[in-house]
């Protein structure tokens, strides 16, 4: 038996993919409800994503959801439509492609043929931050508008406070870069058209509320487990309702804080790291408004004066008429999320009208978290976990659903393969 904690979309990935293997596998969630960070609501008569507002129909993902069923709920936004930042008082195109890269007016003549540079410098450093890394490789005009606002939008970080050889190191190992990432970037976004934006016709909850149901009685909601304790032939799940449950591996896929309480008697040195892992708290803000926008949304370029870090238009992506999504905080400023619900809304509202020269009234707030990749991940390197407990979460490898597909197949084949 494998037990799983968490049943958040790792977790259930990971599940999925041990009983495929044939695994038996039991999973612990301790919220009524499977997804984690993948919570649809109705607000208004309108789907709002309370986390993540889209995933990418790659070619796994399609399988997958194939697999589940759900490929008739599938939605998908158009392949073209822009990414905006604003900068010097307007919103402006992001490149996304070479030839808008030319044409884009968010970037000066000097900045563009900077670029085009890139290749002639030298690849990732061993110290160096992301921003250093960015602003070296594709100057500071290039980086404070579109390459910084971009990547520190991913984690609601700031690039210049995340190493480079812990997040920015594997997006590029994956991508397949040497030297240039310039000439990786541009094959990427021919095969990105293949794969559009989407979701699903009920939210992106409909995908671990399928997992959850295929799972069927492998799923435990309400059960919070408490500490791990080694039987001499695995471990014993033990939960707080005093329930022992004995299993042969056991996979924490929950997150650090978490973790870090169930491996306390355990693993003290494992647990010590994993409590000083670092995550940017976000309040996320569904508005409605009458505007009629065209395009994924918006990011803010490093030093523009708004609280606000991007925004997504669901408008468009979806047809989910008049909903735009916004996210304040982060690592810039974190104590946002403990502002009253009101004040943030006020905030969100008032910073997209001058952004976009529309009103909005705020629908619903709420507060998510994203791993800052920091340098609280120096340590993990250093994580020694005893024999049998493994991690699969958003912090221990890249996150985004696409990112936890993969671990979890990874896993899956590891935990199976004796």
């Amino acid at each position: 038996m494998i037990g799983i904690v968490g049943g958040g979309i790792s977790g259930l990935l990971l599940a999925h993919e041990l009983v495929a293997r044939g695994a038996k596998v039991l999973l612990w969630e301790s919220t009524g409800r499977p997804g984690g960070v993948l919570w649809t609501q109705d607000c208004g008569g309108l789907r709002v994503e309370l986390g993540p507002q889209r995933a990418r129909l790659t070619a796994a993902f399609s399988d997958l959801v194939e697999d589940l069923g759900l490929s008739e709920e599938v939605v998908t936004a158009q392949v073209d439509l822009p990414l905006f930042v604003y900068a010097r008082g307007k919103l402006r195109r992001a490149p996304l492609s070479l030839g808008q890269a030319f044409s884009t007016d968010l970037l000066p003549l000097a900045s563009k043929a900077r670029i085009l540079t890139e290749p002639l410098r030298a690849g990732l450093g061993a110290d160096e931050t992301a921003g250093a890394f960015l602003r070296r490789k594709f100057g500071d005009a290039a980086y404070r508008d579109l390459l910084g606002p971009l990547y520190g939008g991913l984690y609601g970080s700031d690039p210049d406070q995340m190493p480079a050889r812990h997040g920015l190191a594997r997006t590029l190992e994956r991508m397949g870069v040497g030297r240039s990432v310039l000439w990786r970037m541009i094959r990427a976004g021919a095969q990105a058209e293949k794969s559009p934006p989407c979701s699903f016709r009920d939210g992106l909850a409909a995908l671990p509320n399928a997992l959850q149901a295929r799972l069927g009685d492998r799923v435990c909601l309400d059960s919070s487990v408490r500490v791990l304790e080694p039987n001499g032939e695995g471990w014993e799940v033990v939960l707080d309702a005093g329930e022992r449950v004995p299993v042969s591996q056991v996979v924490l896929t929950c997150p650090a804080e978490p973790a870090a309480n169930i491996l306390e008697r355990a693993a003290p040195e494992a647990a010590k790291i994993l409590a000083g892992i670092r995550y940017n708290p976000l309040a996320v803000v569904h508005m409605r408004s009458a505007a009629d926008l065209r395009g994924l949304g918006y990011q803010l370029a490093l030093g523009e004066q708004f609280e606000t870090r991007g925004v997504t238009w669901n408008h468009s992506l979806f047809g989910r008429s008049g909903l735009y999504t916004a996210y304040l905080g982060g690592m810039k400023n974190p104590t946002m999320v403990k502002r009253p619900d009101e004040e943030i809304g006020r905030i969100a509202c008032r910073e997209f009208e001058t952004v976009t020269g529309h009103a909005a009234e705020a629908l619903m707030v709420s507060r998510t978290r994203m791993p800052a990749w920091d340098q609280s991940w120096d340590a993990l390197p250093d994580l020694d976990l005893p024999s049998g407990v493994h991690l699969c979460s958003n912090y221990s490898t890249r996150p985004g659903i696409a990112g936890r597909m993969a671990e979890a197949q990874r896993l899956a084949r590891r935990l199976t393969a004796t």
